[in-house]
């Protein structure tokens, strides 16, 4: 199962329940540092999350919660956290240890596979990431937030995935819609599930148009658009 947690956030359950959580953003820390709020509520609150490993694309606060981040870690003590290094700073201040990731490297948790891809969301944050994530028969390719950028896709595209999981925001040099519908379209997966938007109206982005972009380049693509806290087993 692949339940969205609202904006860049994931959790995914697998057969043998052994479940990661990605870029999980559950508290209000973006309003008081930036002024954006929430469009809809936080889907679950930080105590009642659980997981066996938790993967941060980048350190921006709606990526790296800081204001959850201890109850996390206090719920999950067993967890294996993975992080690129600009997440140093926060992890370190809360006295966190982690394992620092960077762009083409391949580990193993357990019998997932995970491949960490290049994201290129500029200076903004110049070391966020993506992952492929490898598992009971499927390819998981979460983008995580990136631009255009076709010859660090093409590492993601050679994964060969079957479900992409796309930021559609088009805003702080994300890909828009019709970028994302792109992406979808090169790697021909079976399912593709919009991220990334919904979550502040700073950040825009409408899933509708990015299902309709999406069934005209990629006809074997379902796009299934998840509320937040709704999940989809594929």
């Amino acid at each position: 199962m692949i339940f969205w947690l609202g904006g860049a956030g994931f959790l995914i359950k697998y057969p043998d329940s052994f479940s990661i959580c990605i870029d999980p953003y559950l508290s209000d820390s973006v309003e008081k540092l930036c002024g954006f709020k929430r469009i809809h509520q936080s889907p679950i609150i930080a105590d009642a999350l659980r997981f066996d490993a938790l993967f941060i694309t980048h350190e921006h606060p709606d990526h790296l919660d800081e204001d959850i981040i201890d109850i996390l870690i206090s719920r999950n003590q067993n967890a294996a956290i993975y992080a690129p290094k600009s997440c140093d700073k926060i992890f370190d201040s809360h006295g966190i240890k982690y394992v620092s990731v960077s762009a083409g490297q391949k580990m193993n948790v357990n019998d997932l596979k995970i491949t960490v891809i290049e994201a290129d969301h500029g200076n903004l944050s110049p070391f966020a990431v993506g992952y492929v994530f490898e598992k009971s028969g499927h390819i998981i390719y979460l983008t995580g937030d990136t631009g255009n950028n076709e010859i660090i896709f093409q590492t993601a595209i050679n994964c060969r995935p079957d479900i992409v999981l796309p930021c559609i925001n088009g805003a702080y040099g994300n890909l828009n819609e019709q970028q994302a519908a792109q992406l979808v379209a090169r790697c021909n997966p079976a399912h593709a599930i919009p991220m990334h938007f919904g979550l502040f109206k700073e950040h825009g982005g409408d899933a509708k148009k990015f299902k309709t972009l999406v069934t005209k380049t990629s006809v074997k693509t379902k796009v299934h658009i998840l509320a937040p806290s709704e999940g989809v087993e594929i």
